[in-house]
C-alpha cells in the first residue's frame, strides 16, 4: 500500500514537468536560403531584425505559419491574434534581409480553395447581430492569391463566398453610418 500511494505521489509531482511548453519562436528557410525567425514578437531575417509587433500576440503553435514562395517572390505568413474576433494572418514579403508588412487579413488556411491553381487565403469577420429575426447585416468576406508573384484580391472568390454564405454579393456592404448593409435573412432549405 505505501509503494502505491508513494508511486501516485510522485506521479502527481512530475506530471507539471511532462506537460508541454508552449512554443514562443518560429525558424524558417525559404529556396533563396534566407534565415527567417520570428521570437518575442520579432521578426529576423538572415540576423537583422526587421520588423517587431507593438504587442507579442502570434500563435505560434499555428499550421498557418508559413513560408510560400512563387514567381521568385517570398511571403511569410503569421498567424496572430485578434482577442475575440477571428485571428488575423499578417502576410510579409521577404526580400534583401528585410520584411516588409505587405497585408493583413482574416486568419484562414492558405491553400487552393477554388481549385484554380493558386493558392487562397482571408475570409469574414464574425457577423454582428441584427435586432430583428429576419433580416441580418451583410458579412463580406475578402480573398486574397498569390499570382505571378504577387499577392491579388480575388474577386471571383470572394463573389461565391459572399453569395453563399449571404445568398447575394453587394460590391460596396458599407452603409454612410458605417455600419454593413441589412438584407434579409437567407433561407434555409
Amino acid at each position: 500500500m505505501r509503494i502505491r500511494l508513494r508511486y501516485c505521489l510522485l506521479l502527481l509531482i512530475s506530471l507539471p514537468a511532462l506537460a508541454q511548453k508552449p512554443k514562443v519562436g518560429l525558424s524558417l528557410t525559404s529556396s533563396k536560403q534566407h534565415q527567417i525567425s520570428v521570437y518575442k514578437g520579432t521578426i529576423i531575417v538572415n540576423g537583422n531584425k526587421t520588423f517587431t509587433f507593438k504587442q507579442d500576440s502570434i500563435n505560434y503553435a499555428s499550421k498557418r505559419n508559413r513560408v510560400e514562395e512563387d514567381k521568385g517572390s517570398v511571403f511569410l505568413f503569421l498567424d496572430v491574434k485578434d482577442g475575440p474576433k477571428k485571428n488575423k494572418l499578417y502576410v510579409f514579403s521577404i526580400n534583401n534581409s528585410i520584411a516588409d508588412s505587405v497585408l493583413t487579413t482574416i486568419s484562414s488556411d492558405i491553400k487552393d480553395w477554388d481549385h484554380d491553381g493558386l493558392l487562397e487565403f482571408g475570409g469574414s469577420e464574425a457577423g454582428e447581430l441584427y435586432p430583428s429575426a429576419d433580416s441580418m447585416y451583410y458579412v463580406p468576406a475578402k480573398f486574397y492569391e498569390i499570382k505571378k508573384g504577387k499577392l491579388v484580391y480575388d474577386a471571383e472568390y470572394t463573389e461565391k463566398i459572399d453569395t453563399k454564405v449571404n445568398g447575394v454579393f453587394i460590391a460596396n456592404p458599407l452603409e454612410n453610418n458605417g455600419k454593413y448593409k441589412v438584407i434579409p435573412k437567407k433561407r434555409r432549405s
